[in-house]
């Protein structure tokens, strides 16, 4: 039968066909041009947005924002990746209007336009609210690390700093011990030693080397108080992840329930989540323009102080509360067992005595109340309530309603914190699986959240296309509100 028969590499054509037809009328690109068309780059404070009356022309920032959109939708982050897509991928040659920029220029379009593309992200958000695309009710905090262009071997904490040094003094030692015994070995005329002076005086001046470099880095975490450096990105930091430990960055991000939208997002390099909680959640008010919102996190948010920032804000918080096991490893009553009387402000105790309050304690920045009874030196159950001489001593919170509020919305409301995973692991899980952005490119916390923005604009509008379609979309560019969502 034979195979479907080709069209002659050779053979010349007859009026070609345009750029325009090799581009279906569905494809994303047309989307993405549709979109950046609409805005005002000036406004957005991009460089050259508008083009120069004199000198050499520069390439139109909408043409290289499209593309970065284009390769962060397709798993291309690399510039040089990029500069190659032009010259050979008949999308982008079509987005890109036929045009080669290398990958210099790509690259230096990102730096020079972070808060341009920071604005685009915005917008992008503004007009996915005007379409009714954000649920604003419900959303979810949660945060992932991401590897750093900083390898292991490139960071430094202390105790990595202290066992480097002594293992090279005490190579040093050795060779210098070895060094004595081939002067000697060559003044009485004896055997060759495995190394030759020369040999063990040069291994000794690079290992001096290494030893005055490993020197200044401790000196330098001395003075600083830091815990550990990166040499290639300083401002990445040594955290623990699903496999062990990698050198990263812990990205934070918000989702709304209705199509799993990221609402906002930041990086830091911070190895867990207490404290972010309250920063996340007022900035996704702020962006989705409510003034209440409920917000579900993992345990790694759950932090009081955050807790109760979030209750002022106007955020209803569902977050499980780690349970404490200081009492059961001790072998005495968890504090649970003591019921709070708040008409009174006493605690009662299993055996039924009452803890008065007796003063106020600050610890690590917030207020506790101290309880305390004189029952304990004669009470039956003293081995099982404290192994303290002094007696058993309660303290709460002087804000412990929030957390008390708190447990009764988890309990009213378990199916909220099962939707949580769902909600919160499902960007990143498409991030690092189907659009390959697992790890950054750039280096320093400030690059590193220009790409995270542009990961965040292609997953967003990955989603919308993904849920609209592209012709409904393009309807909706100018008139949101014709995309019925």
């Amino acid at each position: 039968m034979g195979y479907i028969k080709g069209s002659d590499r050779s053979q010349g054509v007859l009026l070609p066909q345009t750029i325009d037809d090799y581009v279906a009328e569905n494809n994303a690109v047309r989307a993405i041009a549709a979109f950046l068309e609409r805005l005002d780059f000036e406004k957005l404070g991009f460089v050259r947005a508008q083009a120069a009356e004199t000198g050499r022309p520069g390439y139109d920032p909408r043409l290289l924002m499209g593309l970065y959109l284009w390769g962060h939708l397709n798993g291309l982050c690399s510039t040089r990746r990029l500069a190659r897509e032009c010259q050979r991928n008949l999308e982008v040659i079509w987005l890109c209007e036929n045009l080669h920029p290398d990958f210099k220029t790509i690259a230096d379009f990102r730096t020079a336009n972070g808060e341009g593309i920071k604005g685009v992200v915005v917008e992008f958000r503004r007009w996915c609210l005007a379409a009714g695309l954000y649920g604003k009710e419900i959303v979810a905090v949660d945060g992932s690390k991401f590897k750093a262009v900083n390898s292991k071997q490139r960071n430094y904490t202390r105790e990595k700093l202290k066992q480097v040094l002594a293992r090279e003094r005490a190579k040093i030692s050795e060779y210098l011990e070895a060094l004595a015994a081939t002067d000697e070995a060559e003044a009485e005329e004896e055997a060759e030693a495995e190394l030759t002076a020369e040999q063990l005086k040069e291994k000794i001046a690079g290992l001096d080397r290494y030893l005055a470099k490993h020197e200044r880095l401790a000196q330098e975490l001395e003075e600083s108080g830091e815990r550990q450096i990166s040499l290639t990105d300083p401002d990445a930091k040594l955290m623990k992840t699903a496999r062990g430990s990698e050198v990263s960055y812990n990205v934070q991000t918000v989702v709304d329930s209705k199509l799993k939208l990221l609402v906002t997002y930041m990086v830091t390099n911070e190895g867990n989540d207490l404290g972010q909680l309250a920063v996340m959640g007022q900035a996704a008010q702020q962006a989705l323009e409510v003034e209440e919102l409920t917000v579900l996190a993992d345990g790694g948010y759950c932090d009081s102080g955050a807790l109760k920032e979030c209750e002022d804000a106007g955020l209803l918080t569902y977050v499980p509360q780690p349970q404490s096991g200081a009492a059961k490893y001790r072998g005495v009553f968890d504090q649970k067992q003591f019921r709070y009387d708040a008409e009174r402000d006493l605690y009662v105790c299993p055996q039924g005595e009452e803890l008065l309050f007796r003063r106020l304690n600050q610890e690590h920045g917030k207020q506790y109340k101290i309880y305390k009874t004189k029952a304990c030196s004669g009470c039956p159950l003293r081995a099982q309530c404290t192994t303290s001489k002094y007696g058993r001593k309660i303290s709460r919170w002087v804000h412990q309603e929030v957390l008390e509020r708190l447990q009764a919305r988890n309990r009213g409301r378990p199916d909220l914190l099962k939707q949580r995973k769902t909600l919160a692991e499902h960007p990143f899980g498409t991030i690092k699986g189907s659009m390959n952005q697992g790890g950054f490119l750039l280096k320093g916390i400030n690059k590193v959240t220009i790409e995270f923005g542009l990961t965040v604009l292609a997953y967003n509008f990955k989603r919308v296309l993904n849920h609209l379609g592209v012709e409904k979309m393009l309807q909706g560019i100018d008139n949101p509100a014709l995309c019925g969502a």
